[in-house]
């Protein structure tokens, strides 16, 4: 499979908000041509079918986005093939999805047309049990990283006393004039997409910052926990969007309102944050930029202690949340043997080769 035919993301995250979607930004729906949505239990092959679509689609030559799920590293929740203007994705809970053009737009396939239901008959107490022991390891996540952002957001507050703002400014200048000299302003202004590039996962933080970053010129906002990159980057978005470049803003999982990246593609041009969790290392042309010199570092020592204290305890709540997620998925890995046994995969795999024939007709 040709993988540079490829960009992952993710549309959706485990966040102190709890499940926090921008699914509506996988793909825009007054642009698109066909929206594939899939219904159906755990275990019904809905990220399997994805995933062998967007494969052989990419070994035809196509470029195409997988957008991965933040509570199975192994499973996907959509794809996307821009030249195309197709996307499928899942559409079942925690990112419910329903067509807003059916029929003209937007489809809905349930998958459950390829189990048999007498097979559930024995299982419905089991079933029902495993649900609740998901919904309840969620629960307590989400209330550790809600913990979490707490201290987080008290060690901001600490940097955002010791800021020299004129450093900021400059620092926001001095990239500006770097990213947009000698373009000029066109009639329109440029549009947004919402994504994440990396997720709270079973596994522990997970992204594809080098995937989204290759072949790109990258600014490397190297900027440590507590020190903070949302000024710079929303003063490049909304620059960019006033000359009229389209955008990709990519999300923060602790904090789902916070840009964290930005990627314009007119100007092959990603601006990133690099700190612990995630970061760049295997991208060629890259500049970085120290943030935490934007910052006084006697008013950051007075509050050592206080910044250990909140480090080491964010630190423990983020792997209770990560253990509680692993919970999660263990006990969805349960559920789905319950759907599996009772699948018809050989007419889900006549029904895959329909469905590329339908895509490629597209073309």
């Amino acid at each position: 499979m040709p993988e540079e035919n490829i960009r992952h993301m993710y549309a959706g995250g485990n966040t102190p908000l709890g499940f926090f979607s921008y699914f509506k930004h996988i793909i825009s729906v007054s642009h698109a041509k066909r929206i594939f949505i899939f219904k159906g239990g755990p275990g019904t092959g809905k990220s399997t079918l994805m995933r062998k679509i967007g494969q052989e689609l990419s070994q035809k030559g196509f470029r195409v986005e997988f957008i991965h799920c933040s509570s199975d590293n192994k499973s996907l929740d959509g794809i996307v093939v821009p030249e195309l203007k197709i996307a499928m994705m899942d559409g079942t809970a925690p990112h419910v999805v329903d067509p807003i053009y059916p029929g003209v737009v937007d489809e809905i396939i349930n998958l459950g047309q390829f189990w048999n239901e007498k097979g559930f008959q024995d299982s419905r107490e089991a079933i029902l049990s495993i649900n609740k022991k998901i919904k309840n390891s969620f629960a307590t996540a989400y209330r550790y990283l809600k913990a979490a952002a707490s201290l987080k957001e008290d060690t901001e507050e600490v940097y955002r006393e010791a800021l020299d703002k004129y450093k900021e400014k400059t620092l926001i200048r001095e990239l500006v004039s770097d990213i947009f000299r000698d373009k000029k302003y066109p009639d329109s202004v440029g549009s947004e997409r919402c994504m994440f590039a990396s997720a709270i996962t079973p596994r522990g933080f997970s992204g594809f910052l080098d995937n989204l970053c290759a072949n790109m010129k990258t600014i490397r906002l190297s900027a440590p926990s507590g020190t903070c990159t949302r000024s710079v980057l929303e003063s490049i978005k909304n620059e960019a969007l006033q000359r009229g470049y389209d955008i990709e803003t990519f999300y923060c999982s602790m904090d789902p309102l916070r840009i964290e990246h930005l990627i314009i593609p007119a100007l092959n041009t990603a601006v990133i944050t690099a700190n612990e969790y995630h970061d760049v290392c295997d991208v060629e042309s890259c500049s970085t930029y120290l943030i935490n010199e934007l910052y006084m570092d006697k008013l950051i020592e007075n509050h050592k202690s206080r910044l250990d204290f909140n480090r080491t305890n964010t630190e423990i709540l983020l792997q209770q949340a990560i253990d509680s997620i692993n919970a999660a998925k263990e006990a969805h890995d349960e559920l789905e043997k319950y759907y599996i046994r009772n699948m018809d995969f050989d007419a889900l795999t006549k029904f895959k080769d329909t469905l590329i024939d339908r895509i490629l007709a597209y073309a």
